[in-house]
């Protein structure tokens, strides 16, 4: 009941975020009919070319004019531009859209076209999952031995063999593959980049073994590399917290916020969020290991409270708007990765007071 209910809280934020009252009079004003459009490409918000899925589920719905009753799903190649096009005789047209690829965090987002006008192509970026990743297709075989490194570059097979079994949540096979690719001589090539994504999947997929000693290991060197990004240094701090390392977790979510201010505007309001709740997780873990009923009771109560007002905060995240164009504006929903843990908060507030005797 208490997802049901985020899930509805999450959807009136994000609705409430996305509306603007008219300045004009409640009245329709209708003129002639106008062929208006809306172009959008969907790209990697990590790299900034196109995402690695082959293909992407496109969904939306006409909001206004609200007389019409469109809806369309479709399912399109990736790498190319999808077209929304409508004959409208009102001043906008205004679609609600949904973008879903496998590997991707869904992305609901509303665009606003002037009558007569055509917008785009606009460039949607897409968060990759570390859960999810595409399965590359096998390499095509060449007259060389197995084992050499095509002349592209560095040989990515231990990480295509890696994503793989990620993806099957295969986690043993994973960690092995992944632990077998070449370092990059350039961490900001292509290689590097992906490099970099893959060591936070070994990192995650050894956490899922409980080998909390080897993810720190694996982590610890993906923020080594260069331009290594918040989230490593989120997973960074939760393993130094899984190995009771805690004030260097603490330490680790510090020095990422005093970095915030060199984010983007709704990177700076994901981090944030997420540093709250990686600072309850580790408090958490000290409830855990607490050895005396005071310990217990002090470190329960201050996960209990950092969890709970990370939960709130969340809650309270409004969609922001992004000016993609002169002829449209977007609106970012609450990312998939704060709802997450805002579920996974509920359930460790839950845990912890069963375990203290306070009930569910």
């Amino acid at each position: 009941m208490a997802s049901r209910r985020l899930q509805t809280l999450l959807c009136l934020a994000w609705l409430a975020g996305c509306y603007a009252p008219p300045d004009a009079p409640p009245a329709t004003r209708v003129g002639a009919l106008e062929t208006t459009a809306l172009v959008l490409q969907a790209v990697d918000a990590g790299t900034g070319s196109a995402i690695s899925d082959a293909e992407m589920t496109v969904r939306y719905l006409v909001r206004e004019p609200i007389v019409f009753d469109a809806t369309s799903v479709d399912r399109v190649a990736s790498g190319e531009a999808y077209e929304i096009s409508h004959q409208v005789g009102e001043d906008n047209l205004v679609l609600e859209v949904r973008l879903e690829a496998d590997s991707y965090h869904r992305l609901d987002t509303v665009f606003s076209v002037a009558r007569g006008e055509s917008a785009g192509p606009l460039t949607v970026r897409l968060s990759r999952r570390l859960d999810r990743v595409a399965a590359t297709p096998p390499p095509t075989p060449v007259e060389t031995s197995e084992a050499t490194p095509t002349p592209s570059g560095p040989d990515r097979r231990p990480m295509r063999t890696g994503d793989r079994a990620f993806n099957r949540s295969n986690w043993l096979e994973a960690t092995e593959a992944y632990q077998s690719m070449p370092r990059p001589a350039d961490d900001m090539d292509g290689y590097g980049r992906d490099y970099l994504e893959a060591k936070i999947r070994q990192g995650v997929a050894h956490l899922n073994r409980s080998e909390f000693g080897r993810a720190l290991e694996v982590f610890e060197e993906a923020v080594e590399l260069d331009s290594p990004g918040p989230d490593a240094f989120l997973h960074l701090a939760g393993a130094q917290c899984a190995v009771g390392r805690t004030e260097e977790g603490r330490g680790t979510l510090a020095g990422l916020g005093r970095a915030r201010s060199r984010m983007e505007p709704l990177e700076q309001s994901r981090v944030s969020a997420m540093i709250a709740y990686r600072r309850g997780v580790c408090t958490h873990g000290e409830f855990d290991r607490a050895q005396t009923t005071r310990e217990r009771v002090r470190s329960g109560a201050q996960a209990t409270q950092e969890l709970n007002a990370f939960a709130e905060g969340a809650r309270a995240m409004s969609p922001v708007p992004q000016d993609v164009s002169e002829g449209a504006r977007a609106m970012s929903p609450v990312p998939q990765d704060v709802y997450d843990a805002v579920l996974d908060a509920e359930r460790r507030v839950v845990e912890i007071r069963r375990l203290m005797g306070g009930g569910g």
